[in-house]
C-alpha cells in the first residue's frame, strides 16, 4: 500500500500501520473479524488530520473517524501510530489544540478554557472533558464510527435541550463533515462528527447505582418514580418538539414481523424459548389487536447504564444514538414509547438478578412498579396499554435471552425468567 502523510509532517507510515493501529483501540468495533480497510479521505482540521477509514470485512461495511497530530513527545496515554527524530503521530484527541479546535468549530465559547482531558472509559467514541477556571463545565462526545445523516444523539438532544427539558444536560452545539461516497447519487455524504453539552460533576451511572441498592437490598421506590417522571417528560418533549403520527396498520405490521422475526432466531438458538414460542406468539398477537399510541421519537435503547444520577437527586438521561445494532436511517423512525419504559423495566430485572438473593425479584418488581406508576401518573405521558407493554417486555426479553446464549451463557436465566415473569 502507499505510503501516506500530510506535507507538515515528516513522520511517514503506510496504510498496513494506520489500519493495525486502528484494532488496537478501544473504539474499534470490528474485533470480531479479521478487517479488511481502505482510506476513503484524508482531509486537513486544525492541528490534525482527519482520516476516513472503511472497514469492508464486517457484515455491513463500517466507517471510522481517526484524527491524526504530531506531537513532541510520547503520549501519557495510548500508543503513537509512528514516529521519527521529529516527533510522534498520535490520536488527536489527547492533544489540547486540536480539541479546543473542535469546541471553536461548534460555536461554543472557548475563551475561558483552561484544559482538555479525554475519558478513558468510553469504548465506542471517545469523550473530551473541558475545564473552564479549573472546574469541568464542557463534555464533548467525538463519534468514531460515522453514518450519512444527522446522528440521533444531536437531533434529540438539540430538540430537548431547545424545548427546556430538565432531564438532559444542556446541549452546547455540533461539528458535521462531508466525505465521498460513491454509493449516493451527490458521490458526497454527510454526517455528525460530534457534539458539546453541558459537563454534569458529580453524576453517578444509573446501572451502579441501582445494583448497589440491590445488592444492599436498600429501597430503591423513590428513585425508580423520579426515573418514571423523567422519562415521561422526555417523552412528552419530544412529542412536542419533533411530532407524532398515527400508528398505521403498516407500522403495526411491522413492528410485530420484527417480534417474531426475533422470536424465530431466539427459538432457533435457545430451547427453552422454542419451549414458549407458542404462548409468546400469543400475546404478541394480542398485541396486535390493541389500539396503539402515537408514535415518535424515543431514545431507542433504554436502560440504567444510559441514565445519570445527579447531585440533587434527580436523573439526566443521556445516549440518544439508539439500539446500537440498528442502521442510523432506521433509528430516526418514529417509535413507540413504551418500548423506553419497556427497557427500563427488563434493566431492573436485570438488576436485581446481577445482585442475587433470595428476595432480588422483590426488590426488582418494587422498582418496575414505582416506575410504571410514576411514569403513567405525569402529565402527558403517553398512556401504557398493559398488552402492548407486555409484548415489548418480552420482545426485549426474547432478544436478550439470544444475546446471552451467544455471549454469556451463564446468564441466560436472567432473560429467561423475565420472559416466564412476562408470560404470567
Amino acid at each position: 500500500m502507499a505510503t501516506r502523510f500530510a506535507p507538515w509532517w515528516s513522520v511517514q507510515f503506510t496504510d498496513e500501520d494506520l489500519g493495525a493501529w486502528v484494532v488496537r483501540q478501544r473504539w474499534y468495533a470490528g474485533k470480531s473479524h479479521v478487517p479488511r480497510f481502505r482510506i476513503i479521505d484524508a482531509a486537513p482540521a486544525p492541528e490534525a488530520t482527519r482520516y476516513l477509514l472503511m472497514d469492508d470485512a464486517g457484515s455491513v461495511p463500517a466507517l471510522y473517524h481517526v484524527p491524526l497530530t504530531l506531537v513532541g513527545s510520547p503520549p501519557k496515554a495510548g500508543d503513537p501510530l509512528a514516529h521519527s527524530d521529529d516527533g510522534y503521530l498520535v490520536d488527536a484527541t489527547g492533544h489540547a489544540p486540536y480539541a479546543l479546535s473542535l469546541l471553536a468549530q461548534m460555536g461554543v465559547d472557548t475563551s475561558r478554557v483552561t484544559g482538555s482531558r479525554v475519558l478513558t472509559g468510553e469504548q465506542s467514541n471517545t469523550s473530551i472533558v473541558f475545564d473552564e477556571d479549573g472546574r469541568p463545565t464542557i463534555i464533548l462526545k467525538l463519534f468514531r464510527t460515522l453514518h450519512h445523516g444527522e446522528n440521533p444523539d444531536v437531533t434529540v438532544q438539540r430538540a430537548l435541550s431547545a424545548a427546556g427539558s430538565p432531564y438532559v444536560p444542556r446541549f452546547l452545539g455540533s461539528l458535521d463533515a462531508e466525505w465521498p461516497d460513491s454509493g449516493r447519487e451527490s458521490g458526497v455524504a454527510r454526517g455528525t462528527l460530534g457534539f458539546a453539552q453541558d459537563f454534569l460533576p458529580g453524576v453517578q451511572d444509573g446501572w451502579a447505582v441501582a445494583l448497589e441498592a440491590a445488592r444492599e437490598r436498600r429501597d430503591f421506590t423513590a428513585a425508580a418514580r423520579a426515573l418514571g417522571t423523567a422519562l415521561a417528560g422526555v417523552h412528552a418533549a419530544l412529542g412536542a418538539s419533533l411530532g407524532t403520527v398515527d400508528a398505521g396498520p403498516d407500522d403495526v405490521a411491522s413492528t410485530v414481523s420484527t417480534w417474531r422475526r426475533r422470536l424465530a432466531t431466539a427459538a432457533a438458538e435457545v430451547p427453552a424459548v422454542a419451549d414458549r414460542m407458542s404462548a409468546i406468539d400469543a400475546v404478541y398477537q394480542s398485541a396486535l389487536e390493541r389500539p396503539w399510541p402515537q408514535l415518535q421519537r424515543i431514545h431507542g435503547d433504554l436502560h440504567l447504564g444510559q441514565v445519570l444520577a445527579v447531585q440533587d437527586g434527580g436523573w439526566r438521561v443521556v445516549d440518544f444514538e439508539g439500539e446500537p445494532l440498528r442502521p442510523m436511517p432506521e433509528r430516526a423512525i418514529p417509535d413507540l414509547p413504551p418500548r423506553d419504559v419497556a427497557g427500563m423495566l427488563r434493566s431492573f430485572d436485570y438488576a436485581g438478578a446481577v445482585a442475587g438473593g433470595t428476595d432480588a425479584a422483590d426488590w426488582a418488581h418494587a422498582c418496575q412498579s414505582a416506575f410504571v406508576d410514576a411514569y403513567s401518573g405525569t402529565e402527558g405521558a403517553i398512556e401504557l396499554d398493559p398488552v402492548l407493554l407486555n409484548a415489548l417486555v418480552l420482545d426485549k426479553a426474547v432478544y436478550e435471552s439470544t444475546y446471552e446464549a451467544r455471549n454469556r451463557p451463564d446468564w441466560l436465566p436472567v432473560p429467561l425468567a423475565g420472559i416466564d415473569a412476562a408470560l404470567a
